[in-house]
């Protein structure tokens, strides 16, 4: 130790002899010249928006001959180019990864929908740190990065504000987040994020989250005033339309009222004819085949033919709605000038869906929950459909409208599913006004064109790790010109057993699930290989398979190569997912012994990461801290206006609240208030023999300490799959729309919450 210290004296003192030796003198603000800075320039480089629209067929928006009239869309396609062979995944999750990453969804190990994820690499919905996304890569270049909206491409168990936020858009290249962790939002009171905090929502009666959203963007141009230089701006706007919930603002509903009153088949008709006028079909284009169980237009009642026009009013009003609120987007570019230099791609993650099985549904989570209400059901909400009470989808009759003229709709690898618009204008960089592109194009292309356009290379390296080589590939010789080469590829689908190859006009498919509300499907893999020319049948109309063994044989190779190299294999069944996750459950309530516990009050728990008590029997514990004896609020929530239950004070009175999917309350409530000062509230749900989606008889106990406050039986019907992704389970809140009357939505419990623990049963 001696020797340390002595030899620290000698090095300094050394130093010190050196810096004497050198007479050097202090520099001073006086004695000093200043560094100068150059003149700043405007900022040539193009803003970038990104609209992905969900769930909207090829065949919906104006500018694709559809019937919903969407102005503002068709003033970007007028200042663009629509491509007519651009194809996507089949589902949102596998989609919107691919989009933002450049890469094949598989490649990302986003196969399928998030939130049914498999313990294989093409499939447990974790996307690689090597396949940063375009948000990343604009954000090294300078640019500043928006997403707003839909963001349900990431693991359930991530659906927390515990994190991690690795895979949440301000993990993923983002700046600023403001939007939804789910598969779809309640338009009225949707559960939002601001970065990764969860937002108060001051609803209002004419709140909607798409005027929310445009408000958001709008804001964040016009926060580049600030600066006189402001870098360019990138905005991911994600918004839910046009998936279900289908909600729209009345007054739009009305202006759609009567116009569906044809029916879908003749619907089919006319959007084909405006098809092929306008070039977006060849001449000779034949509709696809009717699907089974969809009946003809004619042969329905009177009644069914008045409920299914009105759900696709309601959805044709949601999605122009939507438009207008984009309108009002480009209006605020073009009063500052820069509407010319931004970059604007609107597409959809991919073909209509059909996921309201025959008759539609008033709530969306009654499919995810095996159920399909009839024509009588729905009917009892047909003055309410698309508004607060309910959470709407269309009848699957006008998702094959909406798809025209092609073959099935989403979740299936037909053209249906996978093929979609795509718009694409920059006045400023892209000559072409109002023009068709016929060049085959995919959904992992859109991040290379950008990131050509702007002329940014691939990052090597994103938050310290390398980068992979993007898969998709830059469209902009097709930008130039509508006789550009395609490039020699083959591109591969595939989606619960559902597989497909596109390769030079020709694609190879496969029917294994054509039913997609149905979430219990299995079985092998065995079905043949269709083959369709679809350059010249884009209805797949003809099965040339048979005719042509040797070209089946020939791209049924090239698929099982592509399937090798991205991830594909294994190929599943979505009813796969159900055992991993069962299994993963009980290793998870044996890992904690039964016991999810949450220290006061904490909101926007994603239904995937919530406990299990819609399927168990539980017993839920409160500490309370009441200043006074009238406190109120909820003490937990799961679930909303649309099927949720909730264990709440109402002026000091416990009560517990059971909302089935139809909406339907029942509630338990004791017949005094808790005194002011600390209180135990025990909640007891006990179940002899749960059965979800089945009414079932329930006893239903509240406790304060030892005392008993009510214990009562109830029938009730409790889901299998959570009350839909919209919804959250929270502890001190209630977030979105309320499960109970008694208190506000996103109100907060008034006294304090200590320790809330869940003993599942």
């Amino acid at each position: 130790m001696m020797k340390r210290i002595s030899h620290s004296l000698m090095t300094v003192a050394m130093i010190a002899t050196a810096f004497s030796a050198a007479s050097v003198q202090a520099q001073t603000v006086t004695t000093s010249a200043p560094v100068s800075s150059p003149t700043p320039n405007a900022d040539a480089r193009p803003n970038v928006i990104v609209w992905m629209l969900d769930d909207v067929g090829f065949g919906q928006l104006s500018s694709f001959g559809g019937l919903v009239q969407t102005p503002n869309i068709d003033r970007v396609a007028q200042q663009g180019i629509r491509f007519t062979n651009y194809r996507t995944p089949a589902i949102c999750s596998a989609s919107r990864a691919a989009m933002l990453t450049g890469r094949n969804p598989h490649s990302v190990h986003m196969g399928g929908h998030a939130a049914a994820a498999l313990p294989y690499p093409g499939y447990d919905s974790k996307v690689p740190a090597e396949d940063g996304t375009i948000a990343a890569n604009l954000k090294a270049a300078g640019y500043v990065t928006v997403a707003l909206g839909k963001w349900d491409h990431l693991p359930s168990a991530d659906m927390t504000p515990a994190g991690p936020f690795t895979r949440w858009p301000t993990g993923q290249g983002f700046d600023k987040f403001y939007g939804f962790l789910s598969a779809d939002a309640d338009n009225w009171h949707p559960a939002l994020i601001d970065g990764t905090t969860p937002v108060k929502n001051l609803v209002t009666p004419d709140y909607h989250l798409n005027n929310d959203l445009a408000d958001q963007a709008i804001q964040a141009f016009r926060a580049r005033s600030a600066r006189e230089t402001a870098p360019p701006l990138f905005v991911y706007f994600a918004t839910g339309t046009a998936h279900a919930p289908h909600h729209a603002p009345q007054a739009w509903i009305d202006r759609y009222k009567g116009k569906f009153d044809m029916g879908w088949d003749v619907a089919r008709d006319i959007v084909l004819k405006k098809q092929i006028a306008t070039g977006l079909m060849p001449k000779g284009t034949k509709l696809a085949p009717r699907p089974a169980g969809m009946p003809e237009w004619k042969s329905l009642s009177a009644g069914q033919k008045r409920l299914y026009a009105r759900q696709m009013e309601v959805f044709a009003a949601s999605l122009s709605h939507a438009d207008e609120q984009f309108g009002r987007i480009l209006d605020a570019l073009a009063a500052n000038g820069e509407l010319d230099n931004t970059i604007i791609a609107i597409t959809s993650d991919n073909g209509a869906s059909a996921e309201g099985a025959y008759h539609g549904t008033y709530n969306e989570a009654l499919f995810i929950n095996g159920y399909y209400p009839s024509d009588e059901e729905n009917s009892a909400y047909l003055d309410k459909w698309g508004g607060p009470e309910t959470h709407p989808h269309y009848a699957f009759g006008w998702a094959v409208a909406g798809n025209t003229p092609l073959r099935y709709f989403k979740q299936t690898t037909h053209d249906g599913g996978t093929r979609v618009p795509l718009i694409l204008a920059w006045p400023k960089g892209i000559a072409a006004r109002g023009e068709l592109r016929p060049q085959f194009a995919y959904v992992a292309d859109i991040a290379p064109t950008i990131l050509d356009l702007t002329k940014v290379p691939l990052a090597p390296m994103i938050n310290n790790v390398p980068q992979a080589p993007m898969e998709g590939v830059s469209l902009t010789p097709s930008l130039a010109s509508k006789d550009a080469a395609n490039p020699a590829r083959a591109q591969y689908f595939e989606l619960y057993g559902n597989k497909a190859l596109w390769s030079d006009g020709w694609v190879i498919t496969t029917s294994h699930r054509l039913d997609p509300w149905r979430m219990d499907q299995s079985g092998p893999f065995n079905e043949p290989w269709e083959l369709y020319h679809v350059h010249k049948n884009p209805g797949q109309t003809t099965d040339l398979a048979l005719k042509y063994p040797d070209r089946v044989k020939a791209l049924s190779a090239v698929f099982d190569q592509q399937a090798a190299h991205y991830n594909v294999n294994p190929i599943s069944n979505i009813q796969d997912a159900r055992p991993f996750a069962a299994k993963a459950l009980q290793a998870e309530i044996g890992r904690r012994k039964g016991v999810w516990a949450y220290s006061g009050a904490i909101g926007n728990i994603g239904f995937g990461a919530a406990p299990p008590i819609t399927f168990r029997p539980f017993v839920m514990q409160a500490e309370l801290s009441l200043a006074s004896s009238t406190e109120s609020g909820p003490i937990f929530a799961f679930g909303g206006a649309g099927g949720g239950m909730s264990a709440y004070l109402a002026n000091g009175i416990p009560a517990f609240a059971l909302r089935d999917l139809s909406g339907k309350l029942t509630v338990v409530k004791a017949q005094a208030a808790l005194p002011k000062g600390a209180s135990t509230l025990t909640l007891t749900l006990e179940r002899p023999t749960p059965k979800p989606m089945t009414p079932e008889l329930m006893t239903v106990t509240l406790s304060a300490g030892d005392q008993v406050l009510v214990r009562q039986q109830v029938t009730a019907t409790l889901p299998f799959s959570g009350y839909g992704a919209a919804e959250t389970f929270d502890i001190g809140v209630d977030r979105g729309s309320a499960v109970s009357p008694d208190y506000a939505p996103d109100q907060g419990f008034s006294g304090t919450l200590g320790k809330v623990s869940f003993q599942i049963k």
